[in-house]
C-alpha cells in the first residue's frame, strides 16, 4: 500500500469543480454543495466574491507546484491565495500577527485558544492523511500488527512493544525525530509518568535531554558536569533531545475489554502521543506550525485542572482528532 496526498487529491477535485463553475449556467449552487464538502475556503472565497473561479484555479495549481514549501497547519487554498505565494522559494512557516499580539500581550488563554482554530483548520484533513500514514506503516508490520491483535494477555505488553518498536522507527525515519516508545502496566513502576491522573491517563509523553561524554574524562569530572546538566538540560552544551512515550495497556484494557476494540485503542492512543512528540519536536511536520506550538505549549493547561482548556489546546485538538480518525479507518478496514 502505496501513501497518498490526501489534501492534494482534494485539491484536484476543486479544480475540476471550479473548472465546473467557470462554464456552468444554472447548476453553480449545486457545485458550491459539492466544493463545500471537499474545500469550504473555495466556496467561500467565491460566494463572497473575493477571487473568480478561473484565478483561483491557477493559484491552487501554482500551490500544488509549490506544495512541498508549505506548513501543514495552512490549507492548501488559503496558501494558494497567500500574498507570498509568487515570492516562495524555500522554506516558510505560518505566522499569525493577532494571535502573536495576543500572546505578547497576556490575552486571556481562552481567547488565545479561540484563535488557534483558524491556524489549524484543516485538522480534519490532516488527520485523515495522518490516520492514512499509520494504515501504511501498519500493513509494512503486518504480522506483527496481527501477532499483537491476537495476542493473549501474558504476552500483550512484549507483542506490543515490537510493534510500537518497528513503528516508531519508521515514524521517526520519515520525520527525522528522535522518540522512544514503550507499553508499561502502570505509572507507579514507569520510568516516565505523568503526574496526576494515574488511574484514567492511557498514554504520556515528555520531552528528555541526554549528553554523551569523551571515554578520556574522568569520574570526577563526568560527576561534575552531571550536576550542572541537571539544573538545566536544555542549556547544557551539545544536549541532545529526544521524546518518551509510554502508553499504559492496564488503564486501555481497563476500558476496552473487548480484544478487537482493545487493539483499535492501543493503536490510536499510541498514535495519539507520537503525533504529540512530533508536535513539540518538528512542529512544521505536525498539525500545528511553530508559532501554535510555541504559544500553545506556554499556556498548556493539564486535564486535572481545567478539563475545558485541556481539549482547547491545539495539540490535544490534532491528536484527539487524528486518535479518532484512525479507529474510523481501522473500523472502515476491519483492520
Amino acid at each position: 500500500m502505496t501513501q497518498k496526498n490526501i489534501e492534494i487529491e482534494n485539491a484536484l477535485q476543486t479544480i475540476d469543480l471550479l473548472k465546473q463553475y467557470a462554464v456552468a449556467k444554472t447548476e453553480r449552487n449545486e457545485l458550491l454543495k459539492q466544493m463545500d464538502v471537499i474545500d469550504g475556503f473555495a466556496n467561500r472565497l467565491l460566494t463572497q466574491k473575493y477571487i473568480t473561479s478561473n484565478e483561483l484555479i491557477q493559484k491552487i495549481e501554482q500551490a500544488i507546484t509549490l506544495d512541498k514549501y508549505r506548513p501543514k497547519n495552512m490549507p492548501i487554498t488559503l496558501f494558494a491565495i497567500n500574498k507570498g505565494l509568487n515570492y516562495i522559494n524555500g522554506d516558510f512557516s505560518t505566522f499569525d500577527s493577532e494571535l502573536s499580539q495576543m500572546f505578547k500581550n497576556k490575552k486571556n488563554p481562552n481567547k488565545i485558544r479561540e484563535q488557534f482554530k483558524g491556524g489549524i483548520a484543516n485538522i480534519q484533513t490532516l488527520a485523515k492523511q495522518f490516520s492514512a500514514d499509520w494504515i501504511v506503516r501498519l500493513n509494512k508490520h503486518k504480522k506483527l500488527a496481527d501477532t499483537a491483535r491476537n495476542t493473549t494477555p501474558d504476552k500483550a505488553v512484549s507483542t506490543y512493544n515490537k510493534l510500537f518498536k518497528a513503528l516508531t522507527a519508521d515514524f521517526c525515519k520519515e520525520y527525522g525525530c528522535n522518540i522512544n516508545s514503550k507499553v508499561i502496566t502502570d505509572w507507579a513502576t514507569s520510568d516516565i509518568k505523568p503526574t496526576t491522573g494515574w488511574d484514567y491517563t492511557n498514554g504520556y509523553v515528555i520531552r528528555l535531554y541526554r549528553i554523551k561524554f569523551s571515554k578520556t574524562m574522568s569520574e570526577s569530572e563526568i560527576k561534575k558536569q552531571v550536576a550542572i546538566f541537571r539544573k538545566n538540560p536544555s542549556k547544557f552544551p551539545n544536549a541532545r533531545k529526544k521524546y518518551a512515550v509510554r502508553i499504559n495497556i492496564t488503564n486501555i484494557r481497563k476500558r476496552h475489554p473487548e480484544s478487537t476494540d482493545f487493539f483499535y485503542k492501543m493503536i490510536s492512543a499510541f498514535a495519539h502521543e507520537m503525533h504529540h512528540a512530533l508536535d513539540h519536536e518538528k512542529p512544521r511536520a505536525g498539525a500545528l506550525g511553530p508559532q501554535i506550538e510555541f504559544i500553545d505549549t506556554k499556556i498548556y493547561t493539564p486535564y486535572e485542572k481545567n478539563k475545558k482548556a485541556y481539549f482547547a489546546s491545539a495539540t490535544e485538538t490534532s491528536s484527539y482528532e487524528i486518535e479518532h480518525e484512525l479507529i474510523k479507518q481501522l473500523k472502515s478496514m476491519n483492520f
